[in-house]
């Protein structure tokens, strides 16, 4: 599963500069500082990915991780009951849909082989709608759903994408973040449909956003819907698990400026430039530098903390379908409410600008699980009864 070779670099195609260059040049320096003061659900400064089946775990600079997405999904996961090979696996399936490639001891992919993408509508063969208004006089010059900055050939869930908003921005509706949940949670030959978001004729691409309001310089946007090629990666299987944990996080990361837009009557979620008291204020890139400490300083943080939750309900409710698992949950509120605090204080005793002391209280919540679901026999889900027989123990089911 891990062994994986070859390598893809993310290009980026600019156009020349011209007289205008210096201009661009600190729009893409600005636009470089937006995008290293990420917080914790997107990857953050100096935190480096490491491979977690490996021991001891070897880090891998310059590659950066989200600490939720990354560290607390695998902690949550043993928890959860999963086997260490298989939390790895997931670990590193809720990073890969934001990052695409991870490098480490081998280059990791979201789908090893290139997948197919769905055709951008053609505007003036489109009826006219509230988002596309006149789409006969919109030129078919796409800004939003291109494929040519996405990481590989095969990251089908590309921040960059055609599917950018469906993964990293989806609403708790059927088509967006409940479609996602019933593929992670469904059988092999389960498709997963889900929604492309196209943009036309934009004064400035998409991979600008936190530049720009892209609603107010995008005169077209359609959507389609498809079934997704995902690569292989199929529906009920670890690596969807792990999707569908990171698209879960990013609906609770993104709420406020889903709940925004919503209100504001817009098509979708995304990331833009807007000022501080402007209703559209909870789609800064910045504001996800408020979303861990103290809840009194730090609103926000209720969010994500009620999110680190949703995203453990998930792995439980996976875990206690699946014949996957070797040990029953540890419930939220058991041992003595331990988990249930540790996750509190991950988000609120942490700063969005620190992630050091988040991982090394993952890692802490990672020892716990190992060491408290094997000292109480309770927890065993799979107990030898007979030589070579082995058959499911209903203690905790």
């Amino acid at each position: 599963m891990y062994s994986i070779t070859g390598s893809v670099g993310m290009r980026r195609r600019w156009t020349r500069l011209g007289i205008a260059s210096l201009s661009c040049v600190l729009l893409l320096l600005a636009l470089a500082g937006i995008l290293d003061h990420s917080a914790a659900w997107d990857e953050e400064q100096n935190l480096f990915f490491y491979e977690p089946w490996l021991d001891p775990a070897l880090v891998y600079s310059p590659t950066e991780v989200s600490s939720v997405h990354f560290d607390l999904v695998g902690a949550l996961a043993l928890a959860a009951g999963f086997s260490e090979a298989d939390a790895a696996a997931i670990q590193l399936y809720s990073q890969l849909t934001d990052s695409g490639i991870l490098t480490g001891s081998s280059i990791y992919r979201t789908a090893d082989a290139p997948v197919s993408w769905p055709s951008p509508p053609d505007p003036a063969e489109t009826p006219p709608s509230p988002f596309c208004p006149d789409p006969a006089a919109t030129a078919a010059t796409l800004s939003m759903g291109m494929t040519d900055t996405v990481e590989c050939p095969g990251c089908f869930s590309s921040r960059w994408g055609p599917y950018n908003i469906f993964f990293h921005f989806p609403r708790d509706r059927v088509n967006e973040l409940q479609a996602l949940e019933r593929w992670a949670f469904g059988d092999p030959a389960d498709p997963l449909i889900g929604v492309a978001t196209f943009g036309f004729s934009s004064t400035a691409r998409f991979d600008w956003q936190g530049l720009v309001n892209i609603y107010e310089i995008t005169p077209c946007f359609i959507t389609t819907t498809h079934a997704v090629d995902t690569g292989g990666i199929a529906a009920g299987s670890l690596e969807a698990l792990g999707i569908y944990l990171h698209s879960l996080g990013d609906h609770w990361s993104h709420g406020d400026c889903i709940a925004a837009t919503e209100a504001a009557g817009l098509p979708f979620a995304a990331h833009v430039q807007a000022g501080a008291n402007d209703p559209l204020a909870p789609c800064r890139w910045l504001m996800h530098e408020g979303e861990f400490g103290h809840p009194q300083l730090f609103p926000s943080s209720h969010r994500t903390f009620t999110g680190t939750l949703a995203l453990y309900d998930a792995l439980v409710a996976y875990s206690l379908q699946s014949e996957r698992p070797l040990y029953w949950p540890i419930p939220i509120d058991g041992e003595g409410q331990y988990l249930y605090n540790a996750l509190y204080q991950f988000v609120h005793s942490t700063a969005a600008s620190n992630p050091t002391p988040r991982r090394q209280q993952a890692e802490a919540l990672r020892g716990w699980a190992l060491q408290t679901r094997v000292a109480d026999p309770a927890y065993q889900r799979w107990r030898l009864w007979l030589p070579l027989l082995a058959q499911a123990d209903p203690g905790m089911g």
